[in-house]
C-alpha cells in the first residue's frame, strides 16, 4: 500500500491555537501525520446532532457554524469557528452522542483526526487524553466568557470581539471572514438591521470592509480599543 502523502499546513494555520502550540513538538507532528484533509462547500454538514463521533477537526481556512437543537423550534446558531479553532473531542471523550450540528459557512478545509488515528496517537502518547481534558476545560471557560459578555455588554462590544476572534491567525495576519450579516446576527442574538449598522458603522471608521458574505478586517486597533 502506498504511503500517505505527508500534511502540509500553512505556519499560522494552528500557531494561534494556544492548546496547540502548547503541546510537545512530537506530539503536535504525531497529531498532524496522523490527520487527514477534508474540502467541504457551502453548506455542508460535518456532523450532526445525535450522530456518534468519529473524531476531531481543526479548521484550516474558512468557517464552521455550530448549531444547537431547541426544543419544538428551529436550530440556534452559538458558535462560529475559524481558522486554528479545534471541535468535536467534546463528544470523543465522553463517548456520548453530538450535542451540536455542524456545517460549513463557505468553501472550507479541515484537518481531520478520526477516532482510529487517535488511537494511535495515544498508544504512543497516552498524555493526549489529559491535553484534551485540558483544551475542553479552557473552551468551558471561553464559553461562559461570551455567555456574560452576552448578558453584560451591548451589541457592539459582542460584535468587535467576534471579529477580532474571527479574523484572527497564529501570524497576526487578519483573514477574511465568511460570514452573512444575517448569521452574525443570529450569533449576538440581535436583529439582522441592528448588525447592519453596526458593520456600517465600522465601515466609516474603516475598521472593517463589507463584501458580499465576507467580512475584512482592516484595523484590528479600532476593534480591540471597543473593548477597553
Amino acid at each position: 500500500m502506498a504511503a500517505k502523502a505527508p500534511i502540509h499546513l500553512p505556519d499560522e494555520v494552528l500557531a494561534g491555537n494556544r492548546w496547540f502550540a502548547g503541546l510537545s513538538a512530537s506530539l503536535q507532528a504525531a497529531l498532524i501525520e496522523a490527520a487527514a484533509i477534508r474540502a467541504v462547500a457551502t453548506g455542508r454538514w460535518l456532523y450532526g446532532s445525535g450522530d456518534v463521533p468519529r473524531g476531531l477537526y481543526a479548521v484550516i481556512d474558512g468557517t464552521a457554524l455550530v448549531y444547537v437543537a431547541l426544543p419544538e423550534t428551529e436550530d440556534v446558531l452559538v458558535h462560529a469557528a475559524g481558522p486554528g479553532e479545534i471541535f468535536g473531542h467534546a463528544a470523543q471523550l465522553a463517548r456520548g452522542p453530538r450535542l451540536a450540528t455542524v456545517l460549513a459557512a463557505e468553501p472550507s478545509t479541515f484537518l481531520f483526526l478520526s477516532e482510529q488515528a487517535l488511537a494511535r496517537v495515544a498508544s504512543r502518547h497516552p498524555d493526549i487524553w489529559q491535553h484534551l481534558t485540558r483544551l475542553l476545560y479552557e473552551q468551558l471557560g471561553e464559553a461562559l466568557l461570551m455567555l456574560a459578555r452576552t448578558l453584560a455588554q451591548p451589541a457592539s462590544e459582542r460584535l468587535a470581539l467576534r471579529l477580532l476572534q474571527l479574523s484572527k491567525t497564529g501570524s497576526g495576519t487578519p483573514v477574511p471572514i465568511g460570514l452573512s450579516q444575517s448569521e452574525f446576527a443570529e450569533l449576538l442574538g440581535v436583529s439582522r438591521k441592528t448588525v447592519n449598522r453596526l458593520l456600517q458603522a465600522l465601515v466609516r471608521e474603516g475598521a472593517i470592509e463589507l463584501h458580499y458574505r465576507r467580512i475584512v478586517v482592516r484595523d484590528a486597533s479600532i476593534l480591540r480599543a471597543m473593548l477597553h
